[in-house]
């Protein structure tokens, strides 16, 4: 079908670009190897950046996003491994916990529901050319291919011949509150663990997620798990009653054209990863928009990306700005500044809230 547009992959990157394209009326199907819902390894922080884009493009009412929420935060504790540094509580608007495994099915359904053909439970084992082949034996043939199928992209590979480089990871437990002594209310990042990484405590109510990720971290996945079960034992917490979850996170590479030519990468495909935040979802979700807004155009991406605070650029901004806070010359510095200095403390808040660029950050900080 000479119009037909294949996406792989269904999280929130594939699911979001579905429903944009189906919304305007191009056919399109969107293909995923898991069968929904599926658990996906995430801290579940929503920002409200990423909420405010949810919202406005009409993929989700506030009413719908209100029921996909477990738990608001406007207060974080910021940690240097045992020392408090501050507890920093914002008045604005606040972050969102969501469980991946409701969130991803819902944006998914919307696709299907806007008129997306949605299929599930069949992996893509080929590509050539814009065609593909799924291991139930199933040809499709296309004139667009967007890959949004995470850092492993099978597509990526096909465009750029190589995958992620340099491949971070995250790692987490979701323990029950009722199985801890001490019940965190708030938000907790504990750094100084994880070489260009950190530890995060996220409760959402009933749970509390607790994980530790890297992002271009010299740390390897055994490195971070001893991390994070260290700090767990340490609390009096026993790893083996829980099971742990893990999944690679793209790092280094960054596609700022989201591919090439009629083929193009989204989310995770695309190495957008917040590299101080972690910020993903709400990167998924506008890179989904934004490779739907270039197929809708006809495939003018020099106009579609020129916006300079979109997803992209904060993410470059944050390959940049991750060396003033991770790198082990200056780290000593940042954490005497995020413990003495309300106003960098406020300005790493609006990086996770997502409602401060890095660069206005530093900008407002340096003058």
């Amino acid at each position: 079908m000479q119009d037909l547009t294949l996406i792989v992959g269904g999280g929130p990157a594939g699911a979001s670009c579905a429903w944009k394209l189906a919304s305007a009326g191009i056919p399109c199907i969107l293909i995923d190897k898991a069968s929904f819902p599926r658990d996906k390894v995430c801290g579940g922080l929503l920002s409200a950046r990423a909420a405010e884009i949810l919202i406005t493009s009409g993929i989700l009412s506030e009413y719908e996003l209100e029921d996909l929420t477990l738990k608001k935060h406007r207060t974080v504790s910021l940690w240097n491994r045992d020392e408090l540094l501050r507890t920093y509580t914002s008045h604005r608007a606040p972050v969102r916990i969501v469980s991946r495994r409701q969130f991803d099915s819902v944006l998914l359904d919307k696709a299907a529901s806007a008129g997306a053909s949605v299929i599930t439970g069949d992996a893509v084992v080929s590509i050539e050319s814009m065609s593909l082949t799924t291991s139930s034996g199933k040809n499709y043939s296309c004139s667009n291919l967007v890959g949004a199928d995470g850092c492993d992209s099978f597509v990526r590979r096909l465009i750029s011949g190589r995958g992620s480089k340099g491949k971070g990871m995250g790692l987490e437990y979701f323990i029950p509150l009722t199985d801890l002594n001490e019940k965190p209310e708030d938000l907790q990042i504990h750094f100084g663990y994880i070489p260009y990484g950190y530890i995060w405590v996220f409760p959402d109510g009933e749970k509390v997620n607790i994980g530790a990720g890297a992002v271009g971290s010299p740390a390897s996945p055994f490195d971070i798990a001893g991390a994070l079960n260290g700090f767990l034992k340490d609390r009096g917490i026993s790893c083996d009653k829980y099971q742990l979850h893990g999944a690679p996170i793209p790092s280094l590479v960054l596609e700022r054209n989201l591919g090439k030519g009629n083929m193009y990468l989204a989310g995770d495909a695309a190495g957008l990863v917040d590299h101080v935040s972690g910020e993903g979802i709400g990167h998924a979700v506008e890179s989904g928009f934004l490779v739907s807004d270039c197929i809708i155009s006809g495939g003018d991406r020099r106009t579609v990306l020129k916006n300079k605070n979109c997803c992209i650029d904060i993410v470059r901004q944050s390959m940049l700005y991750r060396h003033l806070l991770f790198s082990p010359f200056i780290r000593g510095a940042a954490m005497m500044r995020l413990r003495d200095n309300e106003e960098f403390a406020r300005g790493y808040w609006n990086i996770i809230s997502g409602t401060e660029s890095y660069n206005e950050m530093f900008r407002r900080l340096l003058t």
